[in-house]
C-alpha cells in the first residue's frame, strides 16, 4: 500500500504505514500457521491411507500363508506392490497439484485486485511453469523461476495488471517510494521480489545477504 499517493501529514502517513505493515505481518503469520496445519492434516491422512491399505494386504498374505497357497500368496504380494505404487503416485499428483496452485496464488498475491486481470496473469504464469520433483520450475529451461517471474512482471504488455503490485506487500513503499523500507525479502511476495530485482538491483543484492 502506497500512502504517499494520499495528501496526509508525515505523522499520519507514518502511523498508517506502521499499522498496515503490522496487519500484513499478522496475516502472513496466520496464513503460515494455516499452511502448517493443512500440511500436518495432509500427512496424517496419507499415513492413515497407507496403514489401511497395508493392513488389507497383510491380511491377504496371512490368509494365503495359513491356507498354504503359494499362488495366493504371490497374488497378494503382486496386488500389494501394485496398489501401494498407485497410492504413492496419487499422493504425488495431489502434492504437485497443490504446489502448483500455491505457486500461482503466491505469484498473483501482489497483483492488481481486478479479478479478470488477476485470472489473466495467473493463467500466463501457470502455463509457463511446471512441477519437477516437488518444486516449481520454469518450462523455459534457459530461465530460473525468478527470471521468469521478473520477465512477466516487467513485460510492458502486462503493465496494466502489474501496476498495483509495487508497494502492496509489507514494508514496501510503492512505485514512488521504491522498496527502501523493506528489511527482508521474506516481507514481500515473489512478484514484488522480481520487481525489486529489476528496479533496484543494488538493494536486492543487499537483501539477499540478510
Amino acid at each position: 500500500m502506497n500512502f504517499n499517493d494520499y495528501d496526509l501529514s508525515d505523522e499520519l502517513r507514518a502511523k498508517l504505514t506502521t499499522d498496515y505493515d503490522a496487519n500484513i505481518s499478522g496475516l502472513k503469520a496466520k496464513n503460515s500457521d494455516l499452511i502448517n496445519r493443512e500440511a500436518t492434516a495432509k500427512q496424517n491422512l496419507e499415513t492413515s491411507k497407507v496403514e489401511f491399505e497395508q493392513g488389507k494386504h497383510d491380511l491377504a498374505k496371512e490368509l494365503a500363508e495359513k491356507n498354504g497357497s503359494i499362488a495366493d500368496y504371490k497374488t497378494a504380494l503382486d496386488n500389494e506392490k501394485e496398489q501401494m505404487t498407485l497410492l504413492k503416485h496419487s499422493f504425488q499428483e495431489a502434492n504437485d497439484s497443490r504446489t502448483l496452485s500455491d505457486a500461482v496464488t503466491n505469484f498473483s498475491s501482489g497483483l492488481i485486485d481486478d479479478p479478470a486481470g488477476r485470472m489473466y496473469m495467473q493463467s500466463i504464469f501457470k502455463d509457463s511453469v511446471e512441477v519437477k520433483d516437488g518444486v516449481i520450475v520454469s518450462k523455459d529451461t534457459t530461465k530460473t523461476l525468478q527470471e521468469l517471474t521478473q520477465s512477466l512482471v516487467t513485460d510492458k504488455a502486462n503493465a496494466p495488471y502489474i501496476k498495483a503490485a509495487v508497494g502492496s506487500g509489507a514494508g514496501s513503499t510503492g512505485s514512488n517510494g521504491g522498496f527502501s523500507s523493506v528489511k527482508s525479502l521474506k516481507d514481500i511476495t515473489a512478484t514484488e521480489e522480481a520487481i525489486l530485482a529489476n528496479e533496484d538491483p543494488a538493494l536486492y543484492q543487499l537483501l539477499l545477504t540478510k
